[in-house]
């Protein structure tokens, strides 16, 4: 399995990506949200209400209205009427005027009762905003900042991910190829072992000198299964990355080769301010903190909309209302203890903070580069200055091994040489796996970590 092909398999299995793509398409959603607070709102309102008894209207608080109109009513008649019944000379306002002096003596009306007890309603009412003072707006706008963060998180998490994938794949191939550096000297061990034994049985040697490669012997058997085991926890580590079951099977690449790699500082530090996702995020934390303010500044404004009201029903009330209700509401808020004024403030001081923490995370985003690119020239150099190491103790073991074979060496001057040669070994692909390993950091800290894999990928050994 190549590194790209695990990377594309961690991010299509990887929990923690699949729990921040969920979380995008709620933000997506909560953002088409925003966008209904510019449509008029339309309700359906219907009730039902039942009274224990009937309800009555109080006739003694509005005794003289009835008066008024029982008085209109008479002066109305007489001037219809009042020649038939002999009242001719008498005008409407003398009438008037003496029909409500006569009622007003009359007592108190009997109440006017309502016969109905079940009452029905039913009225469908639209409510349309026509200035908010930009709150509607401002809500969009944080909406929009939230998906956009929520998309930026995704990508962090990607990123983090692809890290963590590189590194614990290139900890596999390193632990790989110490492994197999392990079995070559553990079968020279091995090999000189026998050697001894059959100049013991020769009596060229001593036999006090088989008990040193016996030992020998064994110290290499127990590098190797200890490193074996450790392999087995990398590949372990490398699953939880890739959320792959032990049924499926996991073969990496067995070794990495050495790629001679220059890097400009500027170009990089100009990506990393560009491309890093954490400077993304807070550009969109300053947005919200800046929406977040316009939130609170339209408090201070009138609120006005428009709405309407059809009424259903409306035969079986008591008081028949109009069929349609239709107007425009301001509303503005005079006092609420100051709780406005302080939230402005509050969300004032939050700009004042985001752009703080903006100037901070580019100094340390500064700081990771310089120190990932120092860290990177420093593990190249290590490198190198094995090569040369590699190969004098390479040629060590070799002409020790040689002089032993033809009887003019000792066998601890073999051993130790194979110990030499397996030590600097070793070294040299520590020193190899570090150089990569800064690599994909130095590309991580520019928010671009998989720009290592095609480098990692031409430099497979078959």
């Amino acid at each position: 399995m190549s590194i790209s092909e695990a990377l594309e398999i961690s991010y299509r299995n990887n929990e923690n990506i699949k729990r921040y793509t969920e979380r995008v398409e709620q933000k997506n959603y909560e953002d088409k949200a925003a966008k209904g607070n510019f449509l008029p709102s339309i309700n359906l309102l219907g009730g039902y209400t039942y009274l224990s008894e009937n309800m009555e209207i109080n006739t003694s608080q509005v005794q003289s209205s009835l008066d008024d109109l029982g008085g209109k009513y008479g002066a109305a008649f007489i001037q219809a009427y009042g020649d038939q019944i002999g009242l001719s000379g008498v005008s409407a306002e003398s009438a008037f005027g003496t029909l409500v002096g006569v009622l007003e003596q009359f007592p108190a009306y009997p109440n006017v009762i309502v016969d109905n007890q079940q009452i029905s309603t039913a009225a469908i009412t639209a409510t349309q905003p026509i200035f908010t003072g930009g709150k509607i707006i401002a809500a969009k706008r944080y909406a929009k900042a939230e998906l956009e963060s929520s998309e930026i998180e995704l990508k962090q998490i990607k990123e983090e991910i692809a890290h963590e994938l590189i590194d614990r794949y290139l900890t596999v191939v390193l632990l790989k190829q110490v492994i197999k550096t392990r079995e070559q000297v553990y079968e020279g061990m091995l090999t000189h072992k026998a050697q001894t034994e059959r100049a013991i049985e020769l009596e060229i040697l001593p036999k006090h000198v088989l008990l040193r490669a016996k030992v020998a012997v064994a110290d290499a058997e127990k590098d190797l299964e200890n490193d074996k085991n450790k392999l087995k926890l990398a590949e372990l580590a490398l699953r939880t990355t890739m959320n792959l079951s032990d049924t499926m099977p996991l073969k990496v690449m067995d070794s990495i080769g050495y790629q001679n790699l220059n890097f400009d500082f500027n170009k990089l530090l100009e990506t990393a301010n560009t491309n890093q996702p954490m400077l993304e995020l807070i550009d969109q934390k300053e947005i919200m903190a800046k929406q977040s303010y316009a939130l609170e500044r339209s408090k201070f404004m009138p609120n006005i909309a428009a709405f309407g009201t059809y009424n259903m029903f409306r035969e079986d009330l008591p008081i028949i209302p109009p069929k349609f209700i239709v107007g425009v509401q301001a509303q503005l808020n005079i006092f609420n203890g100051f709780k406005d004024v302080n939230k402005l403030k509050a969300s004032k001081h939050l700009q004042e903070e985001v752009k703080n923490a903006k100037a901070y995370a580019s100094q340390q985003i500064k700081l990771l580069v310089e120190s990932n690119y120092m860290n990177t020239l420093n593990q190249q150099k290590l490198y190198n200055s094995q090569i040369t190491t590699v190969e004098l103790a390479k040629e060590n073991l070799r002409i020790n091994t040689r002089r032993f074979e033809e009887g003019l060496g000792k066998s601890i001057d073999v051993i130790d040489a194979s110990l030499l040669y397996e030590k600097s070994k070793i070294e040299q692909l520590v020193a190899l796996d570090g150089y990569y390993k800064a690599i994909a950091s130095l590309y991580s800290a520019i928010g671009q970590p998989e720009e290592i894999i095609p480098i990692i990928s031409n430099q497979l050994l078959p």
